[in-house]
């Protein structure tokens, strides 16, 4: 999809980005593939086209992210160990690896991944 340029200087391609959030009584599944959203939850599955600003502006903030390291980003709170809040997790898929957040409520994501969390919300809408 895009190449952006890590804090190591290795260049990758952004191939996939996917958030998923899950319990037992509901799932809310985002992936990004190319330009093409598709958003699942039980009950349906529907697929929009971004426009190639919307994609920018989505990149421009995952090259902000040092993809080694989303593994060690800590949950600010853990209500999801009560079922109060959706399992929740981002995966950042390139050309040479996969990078899976830690698990995280849905509705309270690390401050280091909200951004991106709310815009592929907000692009799964239009």
């Amino acid at each position: 999809m895009s190449c952006i340029s890590q804090k190591d200087n290795q260049t990758s391609t952004i191939y996939e980005v996917i958030f998923n959030a899950q319990s037992r009584g509901a799932l809310e599944n985002i992936s990004l593939t190319n330009n093409t959203i598709t958003y699942k939850n039980y009950n349906t599955t529907k697929t929009y086209k971004i426009s190639k600003n919307n994609l920018e502006q989505l990149f421009n903030l995952i090259q902000k992210l040092d993809l080694k390291t989303i593994s060690e980003i800590q949950a600010p709170s853990n209500k999801r160990a009560t079922d109060a809040a959706l399992h929740a997790s981002l995966t950042i898929k390139t050309s040479n690896e996969s990078f899976t957040s830690n698990v995280f409520d849905d509705d309270n994501p690390p401050s280091e991944l909200k951004d991106i969390i709310d815009l592929l919300k907000t692009f799964s809408q239009e």
